[in-house]
């Protein structure tokens, strides 16, 4: 498995992977960046200064209204990497953590990458689409090391080649539960590591989907209730 930035120079053979960071107005408070020494940070065109002035050096810098919202910024990931696998990691990741008989959080990069190694290779090997981390990492939550359905967490694998989701912008504001919805409907199982997450804030700044609104929120909920209460 090899980390890639040039897809020109890598074996055929080899499974590739590149870790990719949607972020918005997000470039005075760098977290993600400094848990990976690798990472490309995606970000709109218009912002792509600021990024690099806060010392970004890795990114991806797309016309605005390509990924004006998360659901947006999200499928461009997914459609247009050239790697195997796509790792998709919040912006305001602070550290992971280690979630067994108790947590142990680390900052680490050697240690986390061989978690993202571990789980893209799983994914891969196991021929399915999506994998993400848990939600919340209490303690009295874990019942063990996977589980194959559930919210999904700040960081996400996809396998390109057997990824069934498909853009849905009625439900933009639950777009991650729609991925997870349709993985099990057309995959049967996602994956999901429980004894490996993220910590990170909830998104209360001024980047990420911070312009929804209370009734988007309500339309986007009634619209996933349309869509797959009949199952």
């Amino acid at each position: 498995m090899k980390e890639t930035k040039d897809t020109n120079n890598v074996d055929e053979n080899e499974l590739t992977y590149r870790v990719y960071v949607p972020s918005y107005k997000r470039s005075h408070a760098i977290h993600t960046n400094n848990l990976f020494e690798e990472c490309t940070y995606v970000v709109r065109k218009t912002e792509e200064e600021l990024y690099r002035k806060a010392g970004i050096k890795n990114i991806l810098a797309v016309e605005d209204e390509k990924i004006d919202s998360n659901i947006k910024v999200y499928y461009y990931i997914i459609e247009n990497a050239k790697e195997d696998i796509a790792v998709i990691v919040d912006d305001d990741i602070q550290e992971y953590i280690y979630r067994l008989d108790n947590n142990r959080s680390t900052k680490d990069k050697e240690e986390i990458i061989s978690e993202i190694e571990r789980i893209a290779q799983i994914l891969y090997d196991l021929d399915l689409g999506y994998a993400s981390t848990d939600n919340t990492s209490i303690p009295y939550g874990y019942d063990g090391e996977f589980a194959f359905k559930g919210i999904p967490g700040s960081t996400a694998w996809i396998n390109r080649k057997n990824f069934k989701g498909k853009m849905d912008e009625t439900v933009r504001y639950n777009f991650d539960i729609d991925i997870i919805l349709q993985e099990l409907l057309q995959n049967r199982i996602t994956i999901r590591p429980r004894y490996f997450m993220s910590s990170a804030k909830i998104d209360t700044n001024s980047g990420g989907d911070s312009k929804k609104i209370r009734q988007d929120q309500i339309d986007s909920i009634n619209n996933m209730k349309l869509k797959w209460g009949k199952y």
